[in-house]
């Protein structure tokens, strides 16, 4: 069943200097006019006045103005944000993003997360903080995710979906009645947004498995150095793990796990006959830590690969010095 939420209206302002400060006007009418002033607040925050559903609950939505700015949380609901000006950068999940006009990103759920704008040229966006169970099923789908959060989109839907979900909210805290038809505008262009971001992917997407398998064939041989794993792979081309690995073994009588690893393997060979790396340099030249390396090495060729190395060398196959 629904709930009902307190129908009284809420403005949340955000002062934006080092890092956002959260204060709530006390006074509710000075509240409702301080956006319309302007120049007042960096950020403004407004929350759903409407029935909390179990498909889809948009908690609030928010803009940002182009100001030195900073943040670092984790939250209890996914959030996305489009950037419609200037530049930042998102740290999520150990890695780093840069962010600039079109860019929409993902602050998932439970995730740490950091974002800053550039000094020079901070970023302008818009937000949306939402959950539900088809809210999560389209973000599984859109190929967002903590291991990819980041997507360009230049389409002028997603920015006006944004700003239209934002502005029917603030119009439901400012008029003394709730219009009914806010609530199915905010959902329309909830559902525009992803719209946009299913019909890219579909279109990024391979249209047959054996074009499939030869993309995800392409990734790991040119990434496998970089440590690239089958979850990398999964969401550079859309896909589910399971179906993937399912799919990749039936074409290949190998899992994509298994072929990374002979990749890696096989490259690890050639180095250690080829070059005088040490042991440490060849196992993160092939993408792995050393001692998973050691160990791989170790289970396939029954010897460490010091001892791999000096058999060569004792064969007449010297290493010869890595070219700068």
């Amino acid at each position: 069943m629904p709930k009902s939420l307190d129908k009284r209206p809420v403005l949340c302002y955000a002062v934006s200097e080092r890092n956002e400060v959260m204060k709530e006007p006390k006074d509710e009418k000075k509240a409702a006019a301080a956006p319309r002033k302007g120049g007042r607040f960096n950020s403004i925050t407004v929350y759903n006045r409407f029935f909390e559903t179990v498909d889809v609950w948009i908690y609030n939505a928010g803009i940002q103005a182009k100001t030195r700015h900073s943040w670092e949380y984790t939250d209890r609901r996914d959030i996305l944000q489009y950037v419609t000006d200037g530049e930042g950068t998102l740290e999520c999940g150990g890695r780093s993003y840069h962010l600039s006009k079109h860019t929409l990103f993902l602050l998932p759920k439970g995730v740490h997360v950091k974002y800053y704008a550039a000094k020079e040229n901070p970023y302008h966006y818009y937000w949306i903080s939402f959950s539900g169970v088809y809210a999560d099923i389209l973000l599984s789908q859109s190929g967002l995710s903590a291991s990819s959060p980041v997507r360009n989109v230049p389409d002028p839907v997603i920015k006006r979906s944004f700003k239209r979900i934002y502005d029917c909210l603030r119009r439901s805290q400012e008029e003394s009645a709730v219009d009914c038809s806010l609530q199915p505008k905010i959902l329309a262009s909830f559902y525009d947004i992803f719209a946009v971001l299913l019909e890219n992917k579909s279109a990024d997407r391979p249209h047959s498995a054996n074009e499939l398998i030869n993309r995800a064939i392409d990734v790991m041989n040119n990434k496998f150095s970089d440590g690239i794993t089958v979850t990398d792979v999964c969401a550079k081309l859309f896909l589910n793990r399971t179906y993937f690995s399912v799919l990749f073994r039936k074409y290949m009588n190998v899992s994509p796990g298994e072929y990374l690893l002979n990749l890696r393997f096989n490259e690890a060979c050639k180095l250690l006959k080829q070059t005088s790396l040490s042991v440490q340099a060849v196992a993160e030249g092939v993408g792995m830590a050393p001692n998973a390396f050691f160990k791989l090495f170790k289970s396939r060729m029954n010897m460490t690969p010091g001892a791999y190395r000096n058999e060569r060398t004792a064969a007449g196959r010297v290493p010869s010095p890595v070219k700068s």
